[in-house]
């Protein structure tokens, strides 16, 4: 049967005749088709050869004549025509789940995005949610969309595996026989990249949570539901797994979800040789069964004679030893900071003017924010002229007059191919903080490259490293640096090093955070925001830190707006040649 193939040409034409903005009259004719074809319950072809596709609902002298070119031929040349009239980007947008015909006619007609790149780079930068028309939560939307069209490896970011769980564990919380529900697995652990979701409900009445579960909205597929667990597929081809237990094992089933498999065993290891067995459901006596906690983790972790050990720190690289001897790091939270390092604004390619930044910088409850800006030589990003900059700069110098939040004049100034910066230093001396950064010529051999960043970070205004190693997780590798040198080098010369808290960078990543810790490096956080709901990735930076073992102290962050200038100005006067 080509009942489902034809319905989907009729749907296609449908929306590519909204993209083209066609009357609603003439859309609605074509998905009325798509609707009655995909619904028959034979084969279409019957009628085709009987002469009775005109006695279908919604099937009329038009419609009947491309069914019957189709069946003939093979192909619509309707289709065909608007396939070659409408750019290929456009029609491969459709592929993006949340993104429709109606929207991606309003980013063509007023940003002329025509290639997923294009659209993918406006939904980074804000750009689609200053659109009339869309806003801020459907340009987020977008955003995941896209990253849910273009999986890494079968895997998806963080952030869009974050926002998938916390939709179905919305769903799943008003239910009132639910009495807690989480997410588990790799979302729980903060790690960059997820491939299933694992979701964690407690309830006494556990069959009515997978009743709710397997009809939410978004669940395309059940693969297995019963009295206890189910596992489905949701949009984009996402596997969510739920299970549920008794109050008793919430703590026991939280450990065992979350991971890793690695400290899992290790976990397991030590309660075998206290005389227990570690599951899902409790810790509990070998020998008689008895039961000796599960309720919560740290109960768990207690009876095991170990500290509490943090989700992010579950991977079994030294952990539980740390926690039997009451040495676990205390790792940086989310209340320790302080300000945003990087956020970009109307002056370059940000949706947000400084003022708008600030305000919801105090809705965070922080001190301070870094106004940082791309510089003149990155025009795709709108780059500030000098004479732009000095004009940031008086506006800076009037908010912080009435601000609640103090507004650091910054820069995120380009490291040039040749290692030098894109401003002189007599204009980098003005900045309150100098973020450099890579953001073209990525093909460079590995020794030019190198000496490019070594060179870079001799100057003595280079105060941030920022997201060092140019990487989009699943869209562009990291460059060839040798990360030892240049780790080694921001401690002789005390440049801070930033973990850029962008869901497809968080780069440093964690790896590179322990190296640099281990030489005394200090880091900084930036959200590398260019719109509003951007401020709040600062979480998926938070993790790359605390999956490294990050403390307080280590991070810029953490410190007040005077402190921080304090800090500037003495890396400065050192790298000048001048005491501290």
């Amino acid at each position: 049967m080509k009942n489902k193939e034809i319905a989907g040409k009729f749907l296609e034409i449908a929306h590519l005749l909204e993209i083209k903005g066609e009357n609603s009259f003439k859309i609605r004719s074509y998905e009325k088709a798509a609707e009655t074809i995909e619904s028959l319950d034979h084969d279409i072809k019957d009628d085709y050869i009987s002469g009775n596709l005109e006695e279908l609902d919604g099937i009329g002298k038009g419609i009947a004549a491309k069914i019957s070119e189709y069946l003939s031929a093979g192909k619509i040349t309707k289709l065909e025509e608007l396939r070659k009239e409408i750019p290929r980007g456009l029609l491969e947008m459709l592929k993006v789940p949340g993104l429709g015909p109606a929207k991606i006619r309003l980013i063509h007609k007023e940003l002329g995005i025509k290639t997923m790149r294009g659209l993918d780079i406006a939904a980074r930068r804000g750009e689609l949610a200053a659109l009339s028309g869309l806003g801020e939560k459907s340009a987020a939307n977008i955003l995941r969309g896209l990253e849910i069209a273009s999986r890494l490896d079968g895997r998806l970011l963080m952030s869009t595996a974050e926002n998938m769980a916390d939709d179905f564990l919305e769903v799943i919380r008003k239910d009132k026989s639910c009495r807690a529900a989480l997410a588990c697995g790799s979302v729980r652990r903060g790690c960059e990249t997820v491939g299933d979701i694992d979701l964690l409900a407690v309830s006494e009445t556990p069959e009515k949570i997978i009743d709710t579960f397997v009809k939410i909205d978004g669940v395309e597929k059940v693969t297995s539901s019963g009295p206890t667990k189910a596992s489905v597929y949701s949009t984009g081809d996402v596997q969510i797994d739920l299970r549920v237990v008794a109050p008793a094992s919430f703590g026991a089933a939280m450990l065992y979800f979350t991971g890793s498999k690695e400290h899992n065993i290790a976990l397991r290891k030590c309660a075998s040789a206290m005389g227990c067995t570690l599951n899902e459901y409790a810790l509990s006596d070998q020998k008689s069964g008895e039961y000796r906690a599960g309720e919560t983790e740290k109960d768990v972790y207690k009876r095991l004679g170990l500290d509490y050990i943090p989700p992010e720190l579950r991977e079994n690289r030294g952990e539980i030893e740390q926690a039997s001897r009451h040495a676990l790091p205390s790792l940086i939270e989310a209340k320790d900071i302080k300000g945003d390092l990087h956020l970009h604004s109307v002056y370059s390619d940000g949706a947000v003017e400084i003022r708008g930044l600030a305000a919801r910088a105090s809705e965070l409850g922080y001190e301070w924010i870094g106004s940082c800006d791309h510089s003149m030589s990155l025009t795709i990003a709108r780059g500030l002229s000098v004479k732009n900059l000095m004009k940031k700069k008086k506006e800076i110098e009037s908010l912080n007059k009435t601000s609640r939040v103090r507004i650091l004049f910054g820069a995120e100034v380009d490291i040039l191919s040749d290692g030098s910066l894109d401003y002189p230093d007599e204009i980098l001396k003005e900045l309150d903080v100098c973020l450099g950064a890579v953001h073209a010529v990525f093909n460079q051999s590995p020794e030019v490259l190198n000496k490019r960043i070594m060179r870079a970070m001799d100057n003595p205004y280079l105060d941030v490293l920022a997201h060092p190693t140019a990487r989009l997780i699943g869209k562009r590798p990291p460059l060839a640096l040798d990360m030892e040198k240049v780790t080694a080098k921001a401690a002789e010369k005390n440049i801070i090093l930033e973990v850029n808290a962008f869901p497809d960078r968080r780069d440093l990543k964690e790896e590179h955070i322990r190296m640099a810790l281990a030489k005394g490096v200090m880091l900084s956080l930036g959200s590398d925001s260019h719109a509003l709901h951007h401020m709040d990735n600062m979480r998926y930076g938070l993790m790359n830190l605390r999956r490294a073992g990050c403390g307080k102290r280590d991070v810029l962050n953490t410190r007040t707006a005077a402190e921080l200038s304090k800090i500037i100005s003495s890396r400065r006067r050192k790298a000048n040649g001048y005491s501290a």
